[in-house]
């Protein structure tokens, strides 16, 4: 990472074992874990009609050009994260990195 404050403190978290405590409880309480692409722009996308726009991280609230559509730019990318799995084929990947079937009920 480019910012070494930022590196330090991400490294001294231990990303890597809260996966695997997640991994663990996943395993233990039978709930669906999704580990959505670092890449996948959700607060850059409109939860209504899909438009993608850039947005500076500064900017709060998600005015979407396409539908006129304004939230909060968090909630909007909570909308986004939600309805992932749908997009993508019906499979999920737990904290194992492995690739299953989407439960849903």
């Amino acid at each position: 990472m480019a910012n070494h404050k930022l590196s330090d403190a991400l490294s001294n978290l231990g990303l890597y074992r809260f996966r695997e405590l997640l991994s663990y409880k996943q395993e233990c309480f039978g709930f669906l874990l999704t580990i959505v692409d670092r890449w996948f722009p959700s607060s850059k996308t409109c939860s209504v009609c899909g438009n993608i726009q850039d947005m500076p991280l500064s900017e709060r609230v998600y005015h979407c050009q396409n539908c006129g559509q304004v939230m909060d730019r968090d909630l909007n990318a909570s909308i986004n994260l939600e309805s992932w799995t749908s997009n993508a084929d019906g499979l999920s990947v737990n904290a194992c990195g492995q690739e299953g079937a989407v439960s849903l009920g």
